[in-house]
């Protein structure tokens, strides 16, 4: 399958929820997907009623304050679809829960089953750097489906506020970073499938790394006769033209004007700058890369990506090659 077919957008009521809606919307009316919207009342709003209830029984029936709590969220969602994409209203199945928000998604994308989770590095917290073990990066890391963190340097940079916020942009380009591991063409063809229903066009990255090199030269016959003046240019050409057939066999070679860009460096740090210097609106990464660590390891390129990167991140699933 290279296409997604079922869209769970998380949306918390903060001031990236119409852009999480936007991104999530977006795609699903371009290629006519099954939208589900979740949201999760966190514990630290439900607790104070619980002890009111408890201490002060000034209210008989807590339960019904909670539903009403529901209710209410349930109308502030299906107002900002009414009025931000009014195509959509009455054609969303909203679901809300309440507990502890990464534990709750995890468990909703478990009972929904969506191929693809849509949701904002950060929510009504709003911390000026990214916390380590927020509910988003902890979905990020343990999420089993495609996740699409979606972020914009002027928003978290508190330009806008309010009202202010600006639509996300449309996606004129998407880059799809590859480095020859086993999910190089599943990156490809989703990368594809996207700049096909949006229209944009499609960069395909890769990054010989530091260690890669470090190790050839270990390793290189005769002995100390390395030289990264001469490797580099034949090994960029060599990849480029493994990158052409991995886009054929992803079935996009059609696909028009897929720009072909080979580097060297640290990974993580080529790959952000070719974000920027593409002007990319969207970046797609496989789950893991040559290692095939089965968790979301602290420190790996992917990670680094996914906190730094200004533009949206897709991660495609971990169970994709199973």
């Amino acid at each position: 399958m290279t296409r997604f077919n079922h869209i769970m957008a998380c949306i918390d009521l903060s001031d990236y929820s119409p852009m999480t809606l936007g991104y999530a919307l977006g795609l699903a009316g371009r290629a006519d997907l099954k939208v589900t919207i979740c949201s999760i009342v966190p514990l630290r709003e439900v607790n104070p009623v619980y002890m009111a209830g408890m201490m002060y029984p000034c209210r008989e029936d807590t339960k019904e304050y909670l539903e009403e709590l529901k209710e209410g969220r349930i109308t502030q969602i299906k107002e900002l679809i009414r009025t931000r994409h009014p195509e959509f209203d009455g054609k969303t199945d909203i679901r809300i829960k309440m507990g502890y928000p990464a534990e709750e998604i995890l468990t909703m994308i478990e009972e929904v089953d969506p191929d693809l989770v849509v949701m904002a590095n950060k929510g009504r917290s709003n911390l000026s750097s990214f916390m380590f073990g927020s509910a988003a990066e902890f979905v990020f890391r343990h999420c089993r489906k495609a996740l699409f963190s979606v972020r914009d340097k002027h928003i978290f940079k508190r330009m806008y506020s309010g009202n202010e916020l600006p639509a996300p942009g449309e996606l004129r380009n998407i880059m799809a970073a590859v480095d020859f591991s086993p999910w190089t063409e599943h990156i490809l063809a989703r990368a594809g499938w996207i700049a096909k229903i949006t229209g944009a066009k499609l960069h395909v990255v890769h990054c010989i790394g530091t260690k890669e090199l470090a190790w050839i030269k270990s390793h290189y016959i005769p002995e100390n006769t390395f030289s990264e003046e001469e490797f580099l240019p034949k090994a960029k050409q060599q990849r480029k033209n493994q990158l052409e057939d991995h886009i054929k066999a992803a079935g996009i070679e059609d696909l028009a004007g897929i720009d072909i860009t080979i580097d060297s460096g640290d990974p993580c740090e080529q790959i952000l700058s070719a974000a920027k210097n593409l002007r990319a609106d969207a970046l797609v990464l496989g789950p893991l890369g040559h290692s095939r660590s089965v968790k979301f390891v602290l420190g790996s390129t992917i990670e680094k990506i996914f906190r730094h990167s200004p533009v949206p991140v897709l991660r495609l699933s971990p169970d994709i090659c199973i």
